[in-house]
């Protein structure tokens, strides 16, 4: 805990003032299980704190457990300090999104009126995110979201949660460019062993409507 927050006092000083940098997001993707002295919103609090100290104007992004889940939102406090966004990513339903990743199960489709998977389902996923968002005046930000590049119907999924985000004003970044080839909208295939570059798909065409909207 020491350590973790030692670290950003030293990042914040090392880089204030600098005009290039818009944030700090504290911690990806934590996964935080068990009973333990010093819970993660605990520490990341923390940290907030010692780099609100030393930077009054830098914007500090938070995330939330369970790799920065919508449903964890259920229960947290917002920090008593300026200037914080409270980022959430999404990969609801992730039978779907993650289908084939590390073994998982294939032959998934969206929408599946049979699983009740729609943009109204989507939306529901973030209840708890937009009740915080309101009770405590939070700004939202989605900083990842995804569908699998071999998943049918990936951009009627896409297409329908930046419809969700950005009928809620909520900023967002998509997961992820040039990074692995299976989140790529410049790849196409009907598996991870044959992925494809591809100028031009209906992933990245819902991408960049989404981008234009």
């Amino acid at each position: 805990k020491e350590y973790f927050v030692e670290l950003w006092r030293g990042i914040a000083t090392r880089f204030k003032g600098r005009r290039n940098i818009y944030g700090y997001d504290l911690v990806n993707e934590l996964n935080h299980n068990g009973h333990v002295k010093w819970d993660y919103w605990t520490i990341q609090s923390l940290a907030a704190e010692a780099v609100r100290a030393i930077d009054p104007d830098v914007t500090i992004i938070m995330e939330s457990n369970g790799c920065d889940s919508h449903a964890a939102y259920r229960y947290l406090s917002p920090l008593a300090i300026d200037n914080v966004i409270y980022q959430v990513h999404m990969y609801s339903p992730g039978t779907f999104t993650h289908q084939g990743v590390n073994g998982s199960a294939t032959g998934y489709v969206y929408p599946d009126a049979e699983q009740g998977w729609d943009r109204a389902y989507l939306e529901s996923c973030f209840q708890y995110v937009k009740e915080f968002e309101r009770r405590h005046r939070a700004k939202i930000y989605i900083g990842e979201f995804s569908a699998i590049a071999w998943g049918e119907g990936a951009e009627n999924w896409l297409a329908d949660w930046i419809g969700v985000m950005n009928s809620n004003r909520w900023d967002w970044t998509y997961h992820a460019f040039r990074e692995w080839k299976a989140w790529s909208v410049e790849h196409e295939g009907p598996d991870r062993d044959h992925l494809v570059p591809s100028p031009d798909n209906p992933r990245k065409r819902a991408l960049l409507e989404g981008i234009r909207k």
